[in-house]
């Protein structure tokens, strides 16, 4: 009776816990923007995840592991020049990293938080993201789309 209480109490350990078997990292992605000189025509110079300078912000690709939380994010790039919120995460190619074809900021804090729950290492997504940009002194938000990737990663 010990035994099988015990091999009962083992499968529910693995059943309920498994989700902890894979390691889990929070990625924040910050999309920073020339908010004074931002237009569609010219994201490339107005925009910037980061990259480094010899690097288009077209070829930017994040890498990911299972079970990541990945938030973007958005800011100007002079402080207090303006707003920048990111409003929707879609998918556009490739694996489906992240579970869902679309992710929207649904509670308008400028953010969208998504988690990798799909694909093999390697597997690349192709997504965009809109966001919008408040210019100083502008009450209208101008919406812009940007179109990085995201690459499944060994676990670690």
């Amino acid at each position: 009776m010990k035994l099988k209480v015990t091999f009962l109490m083992l499968i529910f350990s693995l059943v309920f816990t498994n989700s902890d078997l894979i390691a889990q990292r929070t990625n924040i992605i910050t999309l920073e923007v020339d908010t004074d000189n931002v237009t569609q025509d010219n994201i490339e110079e107005t925009c910037t995840f980061g990259e480094p300078a010899s690097m288009s912000i077209k070829d930017f690709t994040y890498e990911v592991q299972r079970g990541d939380v990945i938030i973007w994010q958005g800011r100007p790039a002079q402080p207090g020049n303006g707003l920048v919120r990111i409003t929707e995460f879609r998918h556009d190619g490739g694996v489906e990293l992240l579970g869902k074809r679309r992710i929207r900021d649904t509670d308008n804090t400028g953010v969208v938080v998504g988690r990798v729950v799909d694909g093999q290492t390697g597997d690349e997504e192709i997504y965009f993201i809109k966001f919008e940009v408040r210019k100083k002194g502008s009450q209208d938000w101008n919406e812009y789309i940007i179109d990085p990737k995201l690459k499944l990663m060994p676990q670690e």
